[in-house]
């Protein structure tokens, strides 16, 4: 993977290996990243539940207007892809949420502040 730039961006992979409306495991460093395209927007947020462990990218993803969510696999447990947030237990807490952003083709990542 490529080095990450001075700004705290990791390039992850190429825009167009990045198919629309399907979800895609990424490795960001030692953290896997569920990343989801949806049209223009592009969601990353960390790929493993928070209550057993189950991979986010196996569940199911609803985009609407104002709300982008994705359902563990395993319990039903809900995460908000804008921050990562829990929308529905059982899982305790939050995953990583990342800043997203396409440069030369490429799309990269950052942790969120």
């Amino acid at each position: 993977m490529p080095a990450m730039s001075d700004e705290g961006w990791t390039p992850v992979l190429a825009l167009e290996d990045l198919p629309d409306r399907r979800a895609t495991r990424a490795e960001v460093g030692d953290t896997q990243v569920l990343l989801y395209r949806a049209d223009d927007r592009i969601f990353a947020i960390g790929n493993r539940c928070t209550h057993q462990g189950a991979p986010l990218d196996r569940g199911a993803v609803k985009v609407l207007d104002t709300l982008a969510t994705v359902t563990c696999p395993a319990h039903g447990s809900v995460f908000r892809l804008t921050d990562g947030a829990v929308v529905r237990a059982p899982a305790p807490r939050p995953v990583p949420a990342f800043e997203t952003r396409v440069t030369d083709g490429t799309v990269e990542l950052r942790p969120r502040a």
